[in-house]
């Protein structure tokens, strides 16, 4: 559970209320949140395939990173551009949530 992840989404969320842009730090917090699903679905896919190849594992991560950067930049364009949503509170939740999710990798070990 991305304890650090959501908490820094709720401040920022909570941060961006006060200048009207709420919806698009809830926003920006739902991809990165998303990012963090796909990481962890490609890491438990990792796992499950412990016996596969180097080649195949690379092949996989390979894959997973293409798909997640796309999800990602589509989801940014579709706020900004087909939402209309306030770009600096989409762009700086995002970055924040990814941050917290590293936070939440480096003291999960």
């Amino acid at each position: 559970m991305p304890k650090i992840q959501l908490a820094i989404i709720l401040a920022s969320i909570a941060y961006f209320s006060t200048a009207s842009a709420g919806l698009s730090a809830l926003y920006g917090g739902v991809i990165s949140l998303t990012n963090t699903v796909l990481v962890n679905r490609h890491i438990r896919k990792q796992k499950n395939n412990a016996t596969i190849s180097a080649q195949a594992g690379v092949g996989m991560m390979v894959v997973s990173v293409v798909m997640r950067m796309t999800v990602v930049v589509g989801l940014i364009l579709i706020g900004i551009f087909a939402l209309e949503l306030n770009a600096k509170a989409v762009i700086i939740s995002l970055a924040l949530g990814m941050c917290g999710f590293l936070m939440d990798k480096v003291l999960e070990k």
